[in-house]
C-alpha cells in the first residue's frame, strides 16, 4: 500500500513539474542565460515540484491513489 502511494506521489510531483516547467519556458528562454543556469533552473524546478508534492500538492497524488483503491486496479507488491 505504501509503495503505491509513493508512487501516486511521485506521479503527482512528475506532473507538476512538467506543468511548472512550461509555465516558465518563456522565462528560462533568455537569450542571456548560459546553459548551465537553464540546467540548474531545470533541475529547481522539478525540486519545487518535488516539494509541493511531498506537502500535499495539489491533491492529484491523493485523488488517484484513492481511485485505484476504489477501483480495485492496485495490489500489494510486496506479496506478488
Amino acid at each position: 500500500m505504501k509503495m503505491m502511494q509513493k508512487a501516486c506521489s511521485d506521479f503527482e510531483a512528475f506532473f507538476l513539474g512538467f506543468v511548472f516547467k512550461r509555465a516558465f519556458v518563456p522565462v528560462f528562454s533568455s537569450s542571456l542565460s548560459s546553459r548551465e543556469e537553464l540546467w540548474f533552473r531545470e533541475l529547481w524546478v522539478e525540486e519545487v515540484a518535488r516539494r509541493a508534492s511531498a506537502q500535499g500538492g495539489v491533491g492529484l497524488g491523493k485523488f488517484l491513489f484513492e481511485r485505484l483503491v476504489k477501483e480495485g486496479k492496485f495490489h500489494d507488491l510486496g506479496k506478488v
